[in-house]
């Protein structure tokens, strides 16, 4: 790599999910398999790379989404060590930037299947550490440190 790594931590984590947006589909589409999505709402098209079928966004930054019809997106904020300070707090900062990519990944996969199945963010933020789904030890402390440093709703 001849260039220097963007310095801000959100448009770091959009630089390497761009350069490698291929392994990162596999790796979020085998993650939401692990988990029990059904196939045929892992992905969505992607408008920001030619309307593609993709599981992993890398222009997106929220760490994950989904769509009207349940099709559930894991993006570059999935990289973002600091991503989670703001919203949820210095506390549960540290924890997700501690945390191994496969348990970010999980922890976000996990909190938009409950968000899908509650009806709102609010809700699926107390509720996705309790999931049935089949999520690491590590991906439950991740939701459950984002639910203490949650302060809406």
């Amino acid at each position: 790599m001849t260039e220097q790594p963007p310095s801000d931590p959100a448009e770091h984590a959009k630089d390497f999910a761009r350069r490698y947006a291929e392994p990162l589909d596999y790796h979020a589409g085998q993650t939401m398999i692990e988990l029990g999505i059904p196939t045929d709402r892992i992905g969505a098209r992607d408008p920001d790379n030619g309307f593609r079928h993709a599981s992993f966004h890398p222009t997106e930054t929220t760490g994950g989404s989904f769509t009207p019809d349940g099709r559930i997106t894991l993006d570059s904020g999935v990289m973002n060590l600091s991503g989670m300070d703001a919203p949820y707090g210095e506390k549960a900062g540290k924890v997700w930037a501690c945390s191994g990519l496969k348990d970010r990944m999980q922890a976000i996969v996990a909190h938009e299947q409950t968000e899908i199945d509650m009806g709102s963010h609010d809700t699926a933020v107390q509720a996705a550490p309790e999931t049935a789904m089949p999520i690491s030890h590590r991906a439950r402390e991740v939701l459950r440190a984002l639910r203490a440093g949650w302060k809406r709703g």
